[in-house]
C-alpha cells in the first residue's frame, strides 16, 4: 500500500477529523486544510480546521474561512491530519492538545525537511503545493471537487507557486489547476484576492521597512519592528510577502525579511533564486521549507539574529558560486 493509499484508508476509517497546519498560515496551509475539510464533509464525516494563528485577511474569501478556529475545536476526534508542516513544533500547542487525546496522526507534507512525525506519513517534496496532494487524494476518497473544494485547493496552487511563476510549476500542476478551474474555481478572483490586494497599513509598513534596505554580496534584506507596525497601523501578518517582493530586485540572489515579533523573537522569511538553497539556511536555525522559500524563528536580539542569518546566507551564495565556477 502506498503512503497516499494509507492516508485515504485512515480517513475512511475515521469518525471525526481535526485538520491542523502551521503557525503564520499561508495560502497552501489554509487552502489545503479547507479543501480537505469540505471533501470529508461531503462524505458525511465530522471535520474541522484549527490553526494556531488566524486566517490572514487576504485568504478570508475562501469558503469556510470563517469556520476556522483554534483550541476550542479540539474535542473527541479520532484522527488528526497535519498539513504543510515539517515538524510538530510548527503547529504549536494545537498539536499537543490534539495528540493528548491519543488520536491517530496523519502527516501530509511536501517539505524535504519533514521529520515524519505521524502514524501515517505521506511526504512528497516534488509537489509544488500540499493542495495538489489533497487533489490527488480526492479520487481515493471517492470525492469529486465541487466549486468550494476547487477554490480552496487552487488557492494553494497559486500561492505556493507565486502565481505559477516558480521553477517548480510543473505541467502536471498546470493540468490539475485547469481541472480545478473546470470544477468551478475562479482563477482570476483567487489571484486578485491572494496576491494583488493589500491594505493601506501593509503598504505603509513596507514603505518603512524598505527604508532599512540592505544589500551585500547578492543578498538583500530588511527589518520591521513593533514600533514600525504601530506607526503604520499594521500587524505582524502585514510583513508577509515582503521577502518575495525583495527578490524581484534584479541584483539579488537571496532575500530575507526580519520581523521583530511582539514577544521579542525574530521571524525571518527567506527567498532564493533557482540554484540557491534557503531551506539549508533555515534548518540551521530550527526552521524549514524549500530551497527557494523557507523560514525560521530566532531569539533576539535583532542585530545578532541578522548577523547569524546573513552570514549563513552569504556562505550559501559562496558555495553555489564555487560550484558554478568549477570546470
Amino acid at each position: 500500500m502506498s503512503s497516499q493509499q494509507a492516508v485515504a484508508e485512515a480517513l475512511h476509517q475515521a469518525r471525526s477529523v481535526l485538520i491542523l497546519s502551521h503557525t503564520n498560515p499561508d495560502g497552501d496551509a489554509v487552502g489545503s486544510a479547507l479543501g480537505l475539510m469540505w471533501a470529508l464533509r461531503s462524505l458525511r464525516l465530522r471535520a474541522h480546521v484549527a490553526l494556531p494563528d488566524p486566517v490572514p485577511a487576504n485568504l478570508t474569501f475562501l469558503p469556510g474561512a470563517n469556520s476556522v478556529g483554534g483550541q476550542e475545536l479540539v474535542d473527541d476526534q479520532d484522527v488528526c491530519v497535519v498539513l504543510d508542516s515539517s515538524s510538530p513544533q510548527h503547529v504549536g500547542d494545537l498539536f499537543e492538545y490534539a495528540t493528548a487525546r491519543e488520536c491517530r496522526v496523519i502527516n501530509v507534507d511536501h517539505h524535504v525537511t519533514n521529520v515524519r512525525f505521524g502514524h501515517v506519513n505521506w511526504i512528497n517534496p516534488a509537489c509544488p503545493a500540499v493542495a495538489q496532494m489533497i487533489y490527488w487524494l480526492l479520487p481515493l476518497l471517492g470525492v469529486s471537487p465541487d466549486p468550494k473544494i476547487a477554490t480552496c485547493l487552487l488557492t494553494g496552487f497559486v500561492t505556493d507557486t507565486n502565481g505559477f511563476s516558480t521553477p517548480n510549476t510543473t505541467p502536471r500542476l498546470l493540468h490539475d489547476a485547469a481541472e480545478l478551474v473546470t470544477a468551478g474555481a475562479p482563477l482570476a478572483d483567487i489571484i486578485r484576492e491572494a496576491h494583488l490586494n493589500r491594505s493601506l497599513a501593509q503598504v505603509r509598513l513596507w514603505a518603512q521597512a524598505l527604508q532599512s534596505l540592505c544589500f551585500e554580496d547578492g543578498i538583500v534584506w530588511t527589518v520591521n519592528t513593533p514600533a514600525m507596525r504601530r506607526a503604520a497601523g499594521a500587524t505582524e501578518r502585514d510583513s508577509s510577502g515582503l521577502s518575495t517582493f525583495l527578490l524581484t530586485i534584479r541584483e539579488a540572489h537571496m532575500a530575507a525579511s526580519f520581523t521583530v515579533l511582539d514577544d521579542g523573537r525574530i521571524r525571518v522569511s527567506l527567498r532564493a533564486r533557482p540554484g540557491y538553497d534557503v531551506a539549508a539556511v533555515a534548518a540551521r536555525f530550527g526552521g524549514g521549507g524549500h530551497p527557494p522559500a523557507a523560514g525560521a524563528t530566532l531569539d533576539g536580539p535583532l542585530d545578532e539574529a541578522v548577523t547569524l542569518v546573513i552570514s549563513a546566507m552569504k556562505a550559501q551564495v559562496a558555495d553555489y558560486s564555487a560550484t558554478v565556477e568549477q570546470p
